[in-house]
């Protein structure tokens, strides 16, 4: 409960939108058809002293947007939280606080009264919202009704008071109480989850480590000279490193998916703001290699056809996930005669249909219309019922949708149908996700920022600008930006090196803008054409940047070479033995002096004695944690000498929240593991050049 305790009141007035969001509909219909209706009610069938059309028809306006909420603007969206707590407010406490006042306090407005309270209790669901916007509406009600009718205590009697707020804490104990336990619910579910993830992480870490120990070990080629024995053949040594990489991809692979299906767990829905776009034949041949077939020969019952190959906008890692879920559903039955498994994909009707066939038992007629519903088996040994039901949530997510036909004893086919990147309705996704982006503006161009700041107010991201330097170029990708853009035309050769170490290794998309009314003419060479773009209109800026936000990053591999390494000594504390010898071998290779320490508290004690450059540190470890090391070094006297080095924070679970404590107890930079060498190598780098 603290965590939702310490939010401000335009993080609760989102939390609130949210979770009142899929009932909107039945909300704006119902107020949208009541306040006009119980106008003639007590106007014709039961006459009341006063009545008010026209503030009728205003409430009536303000939950209409609730009932076509798909046809507003997009500039609506920028206030529909706004909107939906200031319509429910000013049509229920309101509304009937001032209509109880003019009706002299009557039997029939005073129960209308307590009505609209409990049902803004019911729709706001959080009790200090109701509080302050309640309080405020009843208060604004009794000021205009004083201004327009005088004397407001007609029919009143004090004994209303404590009727009202019997009603009004009632319902405000029973709210909380409700929130308390499913925020219970929700903080075990994450917690459960967390968990999870934390042990199938280790044994993961150290199978990635013994990995890239091995792949680091193992020569290129083997020696010719007869004089050394030679143990394997140079086919055998490449057959090896493959087998490793591959192992790598994997695991790399796993954890990813990890990280998808716990946020997706943690917010009871998949989130938009990882989609990108990406290519299905791509995701189709990746799932097929990677996908963890009993049988070496299972790989050649399965046959993929593309004609053409299509873009989908979404996320490749959970289409994937859907794949493995079909395949595994698939080969259940594979022992079948003739079973194999066609995956067609073509394009129909401005959509991407991608067929899954399989030639196996098939499913009963009566089973079909249940196989997407959660926890629903057909009888398969060790089934939870989850699989097909998410693999519906995630299609479901892309704005797609995916159907089951079979015919029992001869085959099952799965159809997923995916809208072109090109559809409004993709349009509409990238807009709600860009309000989630950080853009970074490097530069003087006015004309340039001006319009960055046009279209950060048309999409509502975040937009950072610095002037153009030397410290800004090399520490591009500390904020967590998802673009940058960086006025090419005034970067010297000094910068332009600097840039290009960050573009090898920064995990962040980068546009390298020229403006043609610039005297010198910039001709991109083949290493910066892909980042190139040339200005000359909004237009063109808004469409390269909406591209470039959802285009992955490519990854590359050259790393400059370390400064001093022979003389920089970094200190790695971790209490995985496996994962210290990976990040040792591969520091020591580097250049890098390396020193170990199995916990914090070991940690401090060789700083009494040696000096570091650089400490790579687990956040927890038994003994003393690494917050607690990381404290002792930046404010305890005993440590003067280290106590403004590089701290990395070297953990498995790095989350927003805790990425900002971290922050605050002193750490430098993050580092998730287990990492890749270019990953570990380029931080390492990048602070000890800084």
């Amino acid at each position: 409960m603290s965590t939702y305790n310490s939010m401000n009141i335009k993080q609760r007035i989102i939390s609130a939108y949210r979770y009142i969001e899929p009932n909107l509909f039945i909300i704006g219909l119902l107020g949208s058809i009541g306040f006009p209706a119980y106008y003639f009610i007590w106007t014709y069938l039961f006459p009341q002293p006063y009545e008010n059309l026209p503030l009728r028809l205003v409430c009536t306006l303000l939950f209409l947007p609730f009932v076509i909420k798909s046809l507003m603007p997009k500039w609506f969206y920028r206030y529909k939280e706004k909107h939906f707590v200031f319509s429910i407010c000013f049509s229920l406490p309101f509304f009937f606080c001032y209509m109880m006042i003019c009706n002299e306090w009557s039997v029939v407005w005073i129960m209308s009264f307590m009505a609209a309270i409990f049902l803004s209790i019911m729709i706001i669901y959080d009790w200090l919202l109701i509080l302050i916007f309640t309080t405020i509406a009843a208060c604004t009600a009794a000021l205009i009704g004083y201004m327009t009718i005088g004397n407001i205590g007609v029919g009143f009697h004090a004994s209303y008071l404590i009727v009202f707020s019997f009603s009004y804490f009632t319902g405000i104990c029973f709210n909380y109480r409700n929130r308390i336990e499913i925020e219970s619910k929700q903080l075990f579910s994450q917690s459960f989850s967390n968990g999870i993830a934390h042990e199938m992480r280790n044994p993961l870490g150290a199978l990635y480590a013994s990995q890239e120990v091995l792949l680091e070990l193992l020569p290129d080629t083997l020696t010719t000279d007869p004089q050394h024995n030679r143990l394997i053949s140079n086919a055998e040594v490449s057959k090896l490193r493959n087998i490793i990489k591959d192992n790598i991809s994997i695991i790399n692979n796993g954890n990813s998916t990890i990280d998808l299906l716990l946020n997706s767990i943690d917010n009871q829905k998949i989130s938009s703001h990882s989609f990108h776009y990406t290519s299905i034949s791509d995701v189709i041949n990746n799932a097929l290699n990677v996908y963890g077939y009993k049988n070496k020969n299972d790989r050649n019952l399965v046959f993929f056809q593309i004609n053409k190959d299509s873009m989908f906008f979404g996320n490749s890692i959970l289409l994937r996930y859907v794949f493995f879920n079909l395949l595994k559903n698939s080969f259940y039955y594979k022992e079948k005669t003739g079973f194999k498994i066609i995956i067609s994909v073509y394009s129909k009707h401005n959509e991407t249909i991608i067929s899954v066939k399989d030639y196996g038992k098939g499913i009963p007629s009566t089973a079909i219309k249940n196989i997407f519903t959660e926890y629903y088996t057909s009888g398969k040994k060790k089934n939870s019922g989850l699989g097909l039901s998410f693999c519906k949530k995630v299609i479901d997510a892309f704005t797609g949708s995916i159907e089951c036909y079979s015919t029992e004893n001869i085959s099952t086919t799965f159809i997923i149908r995916l809208p072109l990147v090109t559809s409004p309705i993709i349009d509409k996704i990238k807009y709600d996700s860009m309000s989630t982006k950080k853009i970074l503006f490097i530069g003087n161009q006015q004309q340039i920022l001006t319009d960055l700041n046009h279209l950060a107010y048309f999409y509502n991201f975040t937009l950072c600008y610095e002037q153009i330097s030397l410290d800004n170029i090399i520490s591009i990708d500390e904020k967590n930006y998802d673009c940058i853009i960086i006025d090419i035309n005034l970067i010297n050769n000094s910068l332009l090196k600097k840039l290009q170490d960050q573009i090898d290794t920064a995990p962040i998309n980068i546009i390298l803008i020229s403006h043609k009314d610039y005297d010198t003419k910039i001709i991109p060479t083949e290493t910066y054409k892909p980042y190139f773009f040339e200005y000359d209109h909004i237009d063109t800026l808004q469409k390269k940047l909406t591209t470039q936000c959802f285009t992955r990053t490519k990854q590359y591999h050259t790393l400059s070479s370390p400064i001093n390494a022979n003389k920089t000594k970094i200190m790695i504390v971790d209490d995985n033995i496996s994962l210290r010898l990976y990040c040792g071998i591969l520091l020591k290779n580097a250049g890098y002096d390396v020193i170990e320490a199995d916990n914090g508290l070991t940690a401090l004690n060789y700083l009494q004695e040696i000096t570091v450059d650089l400490i790579l540190m687990d956040s927890q470890m038994p003994i003393m944690s690494g917050i607690e090391a990381t404290k002792e070094i930046r404010t305890n006297i005993q440590y003067n000498l280290h106590q403004s080095i590089p701290i990395i924070c070297y953990s498995g679970l790095l989350d927003e929240q805790h990425k900002e404590h971290l922050i605050t107890v002193g750490i430098s930079d993050f580092l998730v593991k287990p990492s890749s060498k270019t990953a570990l190598l380029s931080i390492v780098s990048k602070w000890l050049k800084s």
